[in-house]
């Protein structure tokens, strides 16, 4: 019986460790579409797009920091240098600033939103469901506070993704999003983390 409670403490330890944010590089191909996601070194700079120079499966790198590559956006547009990625929290009300919303149990993480800034000055929004979120489903996804920018529509398995942008001084540095589905049924109300974003 000891036994059996020692191993049981150790697993939850174990998964304790897993379920906490670490430093990701994701990779993508010369397309810009998302091919896979490794460890990153500790000292790697999170949120720094580099081009490796090659083709294949490698062209692209991007670092965030995240518990697993399901953070990773679906594709990083040409030309990108810096993103920020949060993740998107089952949370059925926050602030418009979303500083209330807590990233803390793994369970409740539908996705992530990735802001970066086009060299035209507008900010577009990538937001990628990675099938927590409810399946064939249509989502809702709002700048908080602020407007509606589009719908993403989820598949059978709930994955999802979606771009949007809106124009310089539209918002301020710190961004907050939310989506849901029509009507805001309690329980499928996702939230970001805060972006704070240059």
């Amino acid at each position: 019986m000891k036994k059996i409670v020692i191993v049981a403490a150790l697993s939850l330890n174990a998964g304790s460790a897993i379920a906490q944010d670490q430093p990701l590089v994701c990779w993508y191909n010369e397309h810009a579409a998302f091919t896979q996601a490794e460890g990153a070194p500790a000292t790697a700079q999170i949120g720094k797009v580099e081009s490796t120079g090659q083709s294949g499966d490698r062209a692209f790198s991007y670092t965030i920091s995240a518990i697993d590559g399901a953070a990773c956006p679906n594709e990083l547009p040409l030309g990108t240098k810096t993103a920020v990625t949060v993740p998107l929290v089952r949370q059925d009300y926050g602030s418009c600033t979303s500083d209330d919303v807590s990233a803390n149990d793994p369970a409740a993480i539908g996705g992530s939103v990735t802001v970066f800034r086009r060299s035209n000055g507008a900010t577009e929004v990538l937001a990628h469901l990675a099938g927590k979120t409810a399946p064939n489903t249509t989502y809702e996804f709002y700048l908080k506070c602020v407007r509606k920018l589009g719908t993403i529509r989820t598949d059978g398995n709930g994955r999802g993704d979606g771009s949007f942008d809106f124009p310089p001084n539209a918002a301020g540095s710190a961004l907050a999003f939310d989506m849901y589905p029509e009507g805001a049924p309690s329980g499928n109300r996702y939230q970001s983390l805060p972006v704070s974003h240059n």
